[in-house]
């Protein structure tokens, strides 16, 4: 069953038109993941996501976004049926260059990370990402960072390598951030690509006080193929389908934490969660972007 609410999509919009002059990119996707095997677990989501320019100067300027991102489940289980979460972050960033070839890149993101039933200090998380690419020449680059984020499982690190490789006179780029987003691409000419790509998503929301305030985990893996047509003008149509493998929602006591984690894989203490589901299945993605430029 598919769900689509607006609601805070409009909202979403709405706030962000006074930013609209200096916009530089908006993106708009659902994902869907329809029941698999034996188990009858459903999700969708919906993500949009806007960024603008604040101020740039010769080599050095200042963006800003705004995100939300809704997640909806559906099972048998009287636990997570008809669960409906939500996340809404805005984000700092600050990106200079360090040497002719060299940039970096710095930003901070406040969120909040709930089911919206009653929001307090409980349901904020962090995150921040100090990120560096080297540009080798036309054809090829790399970069390396680190992202941290407090989550409600508790810290998590995620080192970061990018690469950036287009053949010389060719159509194929290979790019992305290892491990979490690596991809390959063909592209037919300046409006239509088709591509492969491996994605990795670790989330964690907190839940309602009638729920005892526990946390759930979502981490998913997913691989696949992607279809990307320019509409018109800056206008872009991006659909794809996967496979999500080592997909599990968990939710857990919200003292259940450990000091430290990577990619989502606790390296302490494991706990025994009071849901547990562990459901492969396909994925279905179609989104609509509005970019000024089109990303290498």
């Amino acid at each position: 069953m598919i769900r689509i609410r607006n609601f805070y999509l409009i909202a979403f919009l709405f706030f962000s038109i006074p930013c609209f002059s200096q916009l530089t990119a908006v993106d708009s996707y659902t994902e869907y993941s329809p029941a698999h095997g034996d188990s009858s677990l459903q999700m969708q989501s919906q993500t949009v996501s806007a960024r603008f320019l604040l101020s740039k100067k010769k080599i050095s300027s200042w963006s800003a976004g705004m995100t939300y991102k809704n997640l909806l489940t559906s099972n048998n289980t009287s636990v997570i049926n008809d669960l409906w979460l939500h996340s809404v972050g805005i984000s700092l960033m600050y990106h200079t260059k360090t040497t002719d070839r060299t940039s970096m890149t710095i930003s901070v993101q406040p969120s909040i990370w709930s089911d919206f039933k009653n929001i307090s200090g409980e349901d904020f998380r962090f995150s921040t990402l100090v990120h560096f690419i080297t540009k080798q020449d036309e054809h090829f680059s790399i970069g390396w960072g680190l992202a941290y984020s407090y989550q409600f499982f508790g810290n998590q690190i995620i080192p970061i390598i990018d690469i950036r490789y287009r053949k010389n006179a060719g159509n194929w780029k290979i790019g992305g951030a290892l491990p979490l987003r690596p991809r390959i691409e063909y592209d037919f000419n300046n409006n239509t690509a088709v591509g492969f790509k491996l994605e990795g998503n670790y989330y964690s929301y907190r839940l309602s006080p009638q729920l005892n305030s526990q946390y759930l985990f979502y981490r998913q893996w997913d691989a696949g193929f992607y279809f990307d047509q320019r509409l018109t003008g800056k206008l872009y149509l991006t659909a794809g389908v996967g496979y999500a493998y080592k997909r599990s929602l968990q939710i857990f006591n919200k003292d259940q934490t450990i000091p430290l984690s990577f990619f989502g894989n606790r390296v302490a203490k494991e706990f025994t969660p009071s849901y547990n589901n562990q459901s492969n299945g396909m994925v279905y993605k179609i989104g609509v972007q509005f970019r000024l430029f089109k990303e290498e």
